[in-house]
């Protein structure tokens, strides 16, 4: 037998004990108030004789309720019992882009730094959820499978930057499949999860493809949300030393004329249309919460999460032995004492007239 709470062992001794003590004090203030009543014939007249006597079954029973519950305090368990235990987790990519336009400064302090604040937020929210982690930029890469580990999520979010992926631009269409792919894993048929697009919709390919991707992810049951990270009027790009990570200048064209980044709405509302989704933009107030709000909306997976072994809590049946060893000594308490004198059947009545 072993404990569930072992700093409560030492009520085992320690009930007992003071039940004892109670008797001993209540037995020897019965015998000095009986000591007022005179000599021993008038206290068995009155039956006061064995006031003092508490019998020793009785005391034996309020022994044994008081173990009892010491026991019961210290949660006894032994034999053993398997659970199987149930999941119900939402599955969610984030496609967070990362190429050179994210580090317009259109938004503070950045498009990257609020697509990483947004990315974080998601996670912090939905903690018992699935994330899987892709980043895209002319390429897409699988940073990380599906997985309830946030804190490594949270590693690979806040090492995001241009320099992970060699090639330049977006690839939005090889994005949107990665991550179709990535959420949709081996998911049972009732599972819809989703896979939640964040860039500045700036696509250097043919718009046909990447709806033709949006198209692809509705078809096999996963729903594309997509965020803008940007404003309609845009900024310059900042461009950077891979090696110092300071700026020295900004991107420039072909004619050397600065690159000015703008957000992309109209394409981002068409791939969640597609998808099945909604289009957020990120500079709104509550887009956030309403983002949140439609991946709670996600349908769940179901499954096991493995079984557990657990020892069975036997509290229960020393609480009922301690409450039937007290209902027997309330028995024994109220039945009538053979031998008693009764103070009515053995002293007449003198009526004077």
């Amino acid at each position: 037998m072993s404990f569930a709470r072992p700093d409560w062992i030492w009520m085992i001794p320690a009930l007992p004990l003071v039940v004892a003590l109670a008797i001993f004090l209540w037995r020897r203030r019965l015998r000095r108030v009986a000591a007022l009543f005179g000599e021993q014939v008038m206290l068995e007249r009155l039956g006061l004789g064995a006031a003092s006597h508490l019998p020793k079954l009785r005391i034996a029973l309020l022994l044994l309720a008081a173990t009892a519950l010491g026991v019961a305090a210290a949660g006894p368990e032994w034999g053993q019992k398997r659970i199987e235990g149930r999941s119900s987790v939402r599955n969610i990519v984030l496609a967070l882009d990362v190429s050179k336009s994210m580090l317009a400064r259109d938004v503070e302090p950045s498009r990257l730094e609020q697509e990483r604040l947004l990315a974080r937020r998601l996670m912090r929210s939905m903690a018992s959820d699935r994330f899987g982690l892709v980043a895209f930029a002319g390429r897409a890469y699988v940073l990380s499978p599906l997985t309830t580990d946030h804190g490594a999520l949270a590693l690979f979010i806040d090492a995001l930057d241009p320099d992970i992926v060699s090639y330049g631009g977006s690839a939005l269409s090889a994005a949107i499949r990665q991550g179709t792919d990535l959420v949709r894993g081996d998911r049972p048929d009732n599972a819809r999860p989703a896979v939640v697009l964040v860039t500045d919709g700036e696509a250097l390919e043919q718009e046909a493809a990447v709806l033709e991707a949006a198209d692809r992810a509705a078809q096999l049951g996963v729903t594309i949300h997509t965020v803008g990270v940007g404003t309609a009027e845009g900024s310059i790009v900042p461009d950077f030393d891979p090696r110092t990570g300071r700026a020295t200048g900004y991107v420039e064209d072909e004619n050397g004329q600065r690159v000015v980044s703008r957000l992309g709405v109209d394409l981002l509302r068409e791939i969640a249309e597609r998808g099945g989704g909604q289009y957020f933009q990120l500079t709104q107030s509550g887009s956030t919460e309403q983002l949140l709000a439609a991946l709670r909306d996600v349908q769940a997976q179901q499954g096991t999460t493995g079984g557990r072994v657990e020892r069975v809590d036997r509290s229960a049946w020393f609480l009922a032995l301690a409450l039937l060893a007290l209902a027997l000594e309330a028995w024994l308490e109220r039945r009538p004492r053979q031998g008693r004198p009764s103070i009515v059947a053995d002293s007449p009545v003198t009526v004077e007239a």
